[in-house]
């Protein structure tokens, strides 16, 4: 709340996410739980609270890149002298740090992440968190990253398609919209229901090396065949 209020100044939008903080949890059984701290997750307010509370990391990197990184001269000097460079990505409660430099500095900015987030009262879930090389790709708001050799070549370069999960999930959503429970819905609403649905999904990953999953995904929409009876 005091990061809130140092940015917030307006004394009503303070006390509502006060009373939501402290407005509990309804459980699947219907009842109330008393909660006088956190937000659960998936939560209208958790991505508040998370840009809140890792609006201090971003700090904390952001003055470390602009006093040591912030020029090509600076990140060339500390390459000679076997340092490494970084960057931060953050968006709601997910974010990457990007390392030119070992694996063991990606690992000890790990340890400092976790440090940092510490003093929030906050930890990394593990589960979620790895070092990784960029040859080997990661997955990051439902995009795949990862330096690939282009066909056909010898060059490297950085591509970004749709995750298997978010694959997955646009199939199931589509799988879900079609199953028998839907068969009697009139067949122009299923179908505009499943074209918002794919559109939506295709916008967001439209800017990805995408073409051959969404060719996928088309085959999974439109069977080869049917059976129409008069």
């Amino acid at each position: 709340m005091d990061r809130l209020r140092a940015r917030i100044k307006d004394k009503r939008i303070c006390a509502l996410v006060k009373a939501f903080l402290k407005a509990g949890v309804m459980t699947a059984d219907g009842d109330l739980e008393e909660n006088y701290t956190g937000a659960p997750a998936g939560g209208i307010l958790s991505p508040l609270l998370a840009n809140i509370a890792l609006s201090a990391l971003d700090d904390h990197f952001a003055r470390q890149w602009q006093t040591q990184m912030g020029t090509q001269g600076q990140r060339a000097k500390r390459k000679r002298h076997g340092l490494a460079s970084w960057r931060l990505v953050c968006f709601a409660d997910d974010f990457v740090v990007m390392v030119t430099g070992q694996r063991q500095h990606a690992a000890a900015l790990r340890e400092e992440v976790a440090a940092v987030l510490a003093l929030l009262g906050l930890r990394l879930a593990e589960e979620k968190t790895r070092v990784v090389h960029i040859d080997e790709g990661f997955d990051f708001l439902n995009v795949t990253i990862r330096r690939m050799r282009k066909r056909g070549t010898s060059k490297r370069y950085v591509y970004t398609m749709p995750s298997r999960k978010a694959i997955q999930a646009v199939k199931d959503k589509v799988s879900a919209k079609t199953y028998r429970s839907t068969r009697d819905m009139a067949p122009e609403v299923l179908i505009q229901g499943i074209n918002r649905s794919l559109a939506g999904w295709a916008n967001y990953h439209r800017h990805g090396v995408s073409k051959a999953v969404f060719s996928k995904i088309d085959s999974h929409a439109w069977p080869d065949h049917a059976l129409a009876a008069a």
